[in-house]
């Protein structure tokens, strides 16, 4: 049976420059990633971040304690939107096994607690010789 430290990841603070970059990287033009007054219009009390912040948090947080390679599927739901000068924390809240395979339900917060991703996991153990 696998312990994992809980939580099993919390991302640095995101800021409107790692949109930028990640608008950049994505080419990615909507201004809802850029301009307050365009989100604003949207509904929105500010720009937000791009979905693949929470999804490569969660990615990331999966592949560091299971190990990349032992991954065999990985499914992430948005529920929120994250904002500039949130932090993103990863953790499961379940595990089933099923012989060598488990599968994980997760979750990802915002500082305040909120949901703004949610998913599963699932992994190959290694077998002991």
């Amino acid at each position: 049976m696998n312990t994992f430290t809980h939580p099993l990841l919390v991302s640095p603070k995101i800021n409107r420059a790692n949109i930028a970059y990640m608008t950049v990287a994505m080419k990615d033009p909507n201004l809802v990633h850029l301009e307050d007054d365009y989100a604003k219009l949207s509904g929105l009390p500010q720009v937000i971040a791009h979905g693949t912040f929470a999804v490569s948090y969660v990615g990331c947080a999966v592949s560091n304690v299971v190990g990349v390679n032992n991954i065999k599927q990985l499914k992430v739901q948005l529920t929120a939107p994250v904002f500039p000068g949130d932090t993103i924390t990863v953790d499961f809240i379940d595990i089933e096994e099923d012989g060598d395979t488990k599968t994980a339900t997760l979750t990802a917060v915002n500082q305040s607690g909120q949901q703004v991703a949610r998913g599963s996991a699932q992994w190959l153990t290694p077998v002991s010789p």
